[in-house]
């Protein structure tokens, strides 16, 4: 089962499929919440079910990520 990932503004509060950028993987995610220049939310997106708020990325996020992942650029 793969899941799929989505960015979004988090001001939008609900997620939305068709204004959302779509990452191939949460680093992808990462760069592309930094890129909106504002604080973003990474959605998890199941095959089945109501997508799920994952994590934020903001500054403490991605550094964070940096220190896990090597992330935050």
């Amino acid at each position: 089962m793969t899941n799929a990932i989505a960015v979004q503004p988090s001001a939008w509060g609900k997620f939305d499929p068709h204004g959302c950028d779509w990452a191939t993987d949460i680093n992808h995610a990462f760069r592309i919440g930094q890129l909106w220049g504002e604080q973003c939310m990474i959605w998890m997106c199941p095959p089945n079910g109501d997508p799920i708020k994952w994590c934020r990325c903001d500054t403490n996020t991605n550094a964070i990520a940096d220190l896990v992942f090597g992330v935050a650029k």
